[in-house]
């Protein structure tokens, strides 16, 4: 076990990518890719608790992915490192937020805010993720599903702005998968 009282930052960010999970993206890419076309095929009949499942599921999905494909994913160990540590402080910001989206989308009545709201707040992980990782690809996900997201909202017919929203954010894993840096380069 490592004392990270006595590391410097730069190995504290290494040991963070190399014990992270390379399942995330494959698994936000499923889930937010079952939203879309769910939300396509169901239109104003899609459940509210599905984008909340589609959010969420990804961590859990990952580590199963991870354990198919052989990788070691996320250590107990790790939870030492101070910069999982912020990692983790900012996901708990982030899921104070969610309450102000549940109540935004329902004084507008509108699910389309809930799934806009979920899919930037769920997008947000990726900033402290990519600082962590001394990666600038966290941040760009975050910001290329930020502004799809909203154009989405914003230029998509009504019919079919939930799925056009949740595609936006399924389309931002396509490219966390090729531009992220992988924990076997930290290894």
């Amino acid at each position: 076990m490592r004392d990270y009282s006595t590391i410097s930052l730069a190995d504290a960010r290494r040991d963070y990518l190399a014990t992270s999970t390379t399942g995330m993206p494959i698994a936000g890419l499923i889930a937010w890719s079952a939203l879309a076309a769910a939300a396509y095929i169901l239109g104003n009949r899609l459940p509210s608790f599905a984008p909340f499942v589609a959010a969420a599921i990804p961590f859990p999905l990952s580590l199963v992915i991870d354990k198919i494909r052989g990788e070691p994913g996320i250590r107990t160990d790790s939870r030492r490192n101070p910069v999982t540590q912020l990692f983790m402080g900012f996901i708990t910001v982030v899921a104070l937020l969610i309450p102000f989206v549940i109540i935004a989308a329902q004084a507008a009545g509108s699910l389309d805010l809930l799934i806009l709201g979920l899919a930037i707040l769920a997008g947000m992980v990726w900033v402290p993720h990519g600082w962590g990782a001394d990666d600038p690809a966290g941040f760009t996900h975050f910001v290329m599903r930020a502004v799809l997201c909203y154009a989405a909202y914003l230029f998509v017919p009504q019919e079919m702005r939930a799925a056009a929203i949740a595609g936006a954010a399924a389309l931002t894993y396509v490219y966390a998968i090729v531009a992220m840096r992988k924990p076997s380069v930290a290894r």
